[in-house]
């Protein structure tokens, strides 16, 4: 190998190949929102959703310390409470933002009550919810989407009825 040839290998090894990421679906999920502030995301199988407490609804409720959800198999109408949030601030119910039969409880919740305040939309959901074709096809016309929400945050802002 020649002096350059040695020289633009040494340098070229220096370079850091450009990390590739891919993007699944579920990272552009839209979220849709209640006026209560729960959220629904629609899972890929379609036949079902997770539902938790928005950003908003927990920083105001505070650090959560404990959570009581439902069963599975639970089957809960829109607007039903279906679980109870208790923080260091205050204890609070949370409602069924649709029709659904619990098939899944976030199990981390039991032993970690905040991951609710660190991550209510990734780590911190609570349920998951069969929904029919129905309730599916609903969402967006019964409930706020991101964009819709955050409209509702800014104008209930100064008024502090959320």
């Amino acid at each position: 190998m020649s002096t350059l040839t040695s020289l633009l290998f040494r340098h070229a090894n220096k370079f850091h190949s450009i990390r590739q990421f891919h993007v699944t679906s579920r990272a552009f999920q839209e979220r849709y929102y209640t006026k209560k502030h729960e959220w629904v995301q629609i899972l890929d199988n379609k036949k079902e959703v997770r539902i938790g407490i928005s950003e908003f609804a927990q920083s105001a409720l505070g650090d959560v310390v404990y959570c009581e959800l439902p069963s599975i198999g639970a089957k809960f109408k829109r607007d039903d409470a279906f679980a109870t949030l208790e923080s260091v601030k205050a204890v609070a119910e949370c409602f069924m933002p649709i029709d659904g039969e619990i098939s899944s409880t976030n199990e981390k919740l039991k032993t970690q009550a905040d991951l609710i305040n660190k991550s209510p939309y990734e780590n911190g959901w609570l349920v998951q919810a069969k929904i029919d074709e129905n309730n599916r096809n609903d969402i967006g016309k019964v409930l706020m989407n991101e964009k819709k929400y955050q409209e509702f945050l800014e104008k209930n802002k100064e008024s502090g009825d959320h």
